[in-house]
């Protein structure tokens, strides 16, 4: 048994199926994510209402703009699960991941928020120095690139909030284990 492993007893015995809803919500993620990134990349730009004289963001940036996040929290969450199992998870690096993906995905999710959802300056110089999508061909009155929907932008932002909380309980769940260890060890 690993030195760490009555760390993760009690209230705490439940890590995991936090690392498993993470993991569920991360693929739920990368669904909507990939279709988005697929409808951009469709998508023309918009050649009589150019705001901002850039080029086509290339299909990597695209890409890396929707799936990032997603992606590396798949990856992420089924190491966390393998650590926890095999009984090495040691609750500080937990701390410490569950700290640097919450800020990972809060700045993801702003930035979603931003460039896909509110509609807010979206005309004016606001958006256009971050948000490539302004240059796309859009619906009438919408954020959206003309090839995807509003439904798959809200899917993905707001199935985005919900790893968001999960990397808070996360963060909670590692730090009682950080608090624990620094009092010997035992739990309840």
């Amino acid at each position: 048994m690993a030195a760490g492993s009555t760390l993760w007893t009690g209230r705490l015995r439940y890590t995991p199926l936090l690392n498993i809803l993470i993991f569920i919500f991360a693929v739920a993620v990368f669904g909507p994510a990939a279709s988005y990134a697929n409808a951009a990349i469709k998508t023309p730009m918009d050649e009589q209402a150019l705001i901002y004289m850039r080029p086509r963001p290339t299909n990597g940036k695209i890409i890396a703009y929707t799936l990032f996040m997603p992606f590396f929290t798949i990856l992420q969450s089924l190491v966390d699960l393998a650590l926890h199992f095999y009984l090495s998870l040691h609750p500080i690096y937990a701390l410490v991941i569950s700290a640097i993906y919450f800020i990972g995905w809060l700045s993801q999710w702003s930035i979603w928020m931003n460039c896909e959802v509110t509609s807010i300056g979206f005309d004016n110089g606001g958006k256009g120095e971050t948000c490539f999508q302004i240059n796309l061909k859009h619906a009438e009155n919408s954020t959206v690139p003309s090839k995807s929907s509003e439904g798959v932008v809200n899917a993905r932002v707001g199935l985005g909030f919900v790893v968001i909380a999960l990397y808070v309980a996360y963060g909670v769940m590692a730090a009682l284990a950080v608090a624990r260890k620094r009092r010997g060890g035992k739990g309840r």
